[in-house]
């Protein structure tokens, strides 16, 4: 790093030498061209063929331009050239706002227009308002110059007319010494820049994060400063002034980048003053001081910006309070600097050291802008030698503060790998520990976890024994309800076929002692003998059968599928062992028809079970009453 550092200050002392080794031109010669007289008439407005025409027209001496009067004024300007070959000039007309050119072309002996000025957008000069003319060798040329004065800028009363020409080759050779000192210094900031974004992808520092805020800064304002910019962006113009001398001036673009540039400067060089030092930690007082100072500029430059941008042309009058706060923000960083190096900071001299130089040349573009004004049309080597020797000078300073924290760094590895190594041995210890415990712990656990399942079983088995005997004692219960209920249901039937039969007799004797009745009591009988094969009642009794002996009809249907429904409904009543004359009364039959039918019922199973191989069940012995 410092070889590179070396290798770009070479570069841009030898980029310097050669720019400032060029020829100038001498101001003491005697000029070979020269304005002989100036006439002045206020635009009517005329056209351009009346001015060259009408010889009414009367060009009269002015030393000055008074808008209240016209707000366009006609030049005619003679010109003469004492030189024995023709030469290339730059008419300068102030004001010097919107002015047009109309001069004779020779060759194609046409009259030709040229526009210039600084509310001209199609004017790209670096400086505008230059209006290229080529004069004829030992010739007096009279050229026409319309002045036009915008309605859009700050005029006064009087505005001071002015007119210098100047030859081509000086310049031209002025714009080449400052060009070639901005590439130069723009390469060397290129440089620094490329490397110092490598060097902060690699380490994240943000002091190297804020010097990198500093070169873009300085990259704008030494390109702003030049005012090639006016080149790139011509236009928009927002606001326009005239002084009474004829200094024309416009915001442009170029304006506000300049404005820009200087925030972005300034607030690199406070950041990396409290990134670089610990003024937050160390310099608590001075670090607000830093803060408020930053804050207060950039405020008041975004004011600034903002009247210009509105319209009015703030600008000028604002130039010396912004040098002035400019100036007061780098007397307070060198403060903060030799603070720190007065209390030993960390890496305070080298600091100090880098800062020197740059801030005494930003102070003294600073000084110089107070003293003698903004309108050297970038013509100042100042601004290029105070960048470039901030560039090298703080890069150096965080090349030697990278340098120490990999230094510190160094250092911090081998104390923990030495700490390591201790950690290892006592880690190697606790693991013979650990081992030994997790064995004992081991064993533990496995007894633990043998009582934990027998503990488990036997709950399970506590809580199965349980549940079995809740879920046998919420059946019994049922069945205790089912049978109850199938009881009931029986009992009903029974009492109702009986009371069924006994109206059924009393009808028939009644039927016999009044057959005048004979008909309607038929009628009755019919009835009744109806509800008594009904099959409402079965119907309730198979549900609550069913419930009791769940699947008993499918099972029965399934093992003999040829029996009856009435045959399956005699083994139900069988099958819980109802008497002989319950079973009657149920079927309204005589108790030997429930025998007979008894008897063939179980010799129709006794034969299916033996054509299937199957046992045939013992027949139920049945009960009288």
């Amino acid at each position: 790093m410092p070889k590179t550092l070396c290798l770009l200050l070479f570069t841009f002392l030898a980029g310097l030498i050669r720019v400032t080794a060029q020829p100038s031109a001498d101001p003491a010669r005697v000029p070979n061209s020269e304005v002989v007289r100036v006439g002045v008439l206020p635009d009517g407005p005329y056209s351009w063929a009346q001015i060259r025409t009408d010889t009414t027209l009367a060009f009269g001496p002015a030393d000055s331009l008074r808008p209240a009067r016209a707000r366009g004024y006609w030049l005619k300007l003679t010109l003469c050239n004492h030189r024995r070959r023709a030469e290339a000039t730059e008419l300068l007309v102030l004001p010097n706002l919107d002015n047009t050119l109309f001069f004779f072309d020779e060759e194609a002996r046409a009259w030709r227009t040229r526009r210039a000025g600084v509310a001209v957008p199609t004017d790209r000069q670096r400086v505008k308002g230059p209006l290229p003319l080529w004069l004829p060798a030992r010739a007096t040329t009279t050229v026409y110059v319309r002045v036009r004065l915008s309605p859009r800028a700050a005029l006064p009363a009087a505005i001071g007319l002015r007119v210098q020409l100047e030859p081509a080759a000086v310049a031209r050779k002025t714009d080449d010494f400052f060009g070639t000192a901005w590439a130069v210094a723009l390469a060397v900031l290129g440089v620094l820049l490329l490397t110092n974004l490598s060097a902060y992808f690699r380490s994240r520092d943000r002091a190297t994060l804020y010097y990198i805020c500093t070169q873009v800064g300085a990259v704008l304002y030494v390109t702003a400063f030049r005012g090639y910019f006016k080149v790139l962006f011509p236009t928009p113009v927002f606001s326009l002034l005239v002084l009474p001398d004829g200094r024309s001036y416009a915001y442009t673009l170029n304006n506000v980048l300049m404005h820009l540039s200087v925030v972005l400067l300034l607030t690199g060089f406070v950041q990396m003053t409290r990134a670089y030092l610990p003024t937050a930690a160390r310099l608590p007082g001075l670090d607000v001081a830093l803060r408020y100072a930053l804050r207060g500029y950039c405020a008041f430059t975004a004011v600034v910006a903002a009247v210009n941008v509105g319209g009015f042309y703030l600008n000028y009058y604002t130039l010396l309070l912004d040098n002035l706060l400019v100036l007061g923000v780098i007397l307070l960083l060198l403060f903060t600097t030799v603070a720190a190096y007065r209390q030993r900071l960390p890496l305070a001299r080298t600091y100090l050291l880098a800062n020197v130089l740059p801030l005494l040349c930003v102070a003294g573009v600073a000084v110089y802008h107070v003293i003698f004004g903004f309108d050297n049309n970038g013509n100042l080597l100042l601004p290029d030698l105070a960048i470039v020797s901030h560039a090298l000078c703080f890069s150096a300073a965080l090349s030697l503060r990278l340098q120490n924290l990999q230094r510190t760094l160094l250092a911090t590895e081998q104390e923990a790998r030495a700490l390591a190594l201790d950690i290892q041995e006592h880690e190697l210890r606790h693991r013979e520990i650990v081992l030994k415990n997790s064995h004992i712990q081991a064993a533990l656990l496995e007894m633990q976890r043998r009582q934990q399942a027998r503990d488990q079983h036997t709950q399970a088995l506590s809580q199965d024994n349980e549940q079995h005997e809740a879920t046998n004692q919420e059946l019994r219960e049922q069945l205790e309800a089912n049978q109850r209920e199938l009881a009931s249901t029986t009992l009903y039937v029974t009492q109702k076929n009986a009371l069924l039969a006994e109206l059924k007799q009393q009808i028939r004797e009644l039927s016999a002692q009044r057959p005048d009745q004979q008909p309607e009591l038929a009628g009755i009988q019919s009835i009744l003998q109806t509800n008594l094969y009904l099959d409402e009642d079965w119907a309730k009794f198979k549900l609550h059968f069913e419930q009791v002996h769940p699947r008993f009809f499918e099972e029965l249907q399934a093992r003999y599928p040829a029996l009856t429904k009435n045959e399956q409904r005699l083994y139900c009543y069988f099958h819980i062992h109802l008497a002989t004359k319950e079973i009657a009364a149920l079927l309204n039959i005589d108790p030997a028809s429930v025998r007979r039918a008894k008897t063939r019922l179980y010799k129709k199973i006794a034969a299916a079970d033996q054509a299937a191989g199957r046992t045939p069940p013992p027949e139920p012995p049945l009960s009288v009453e």
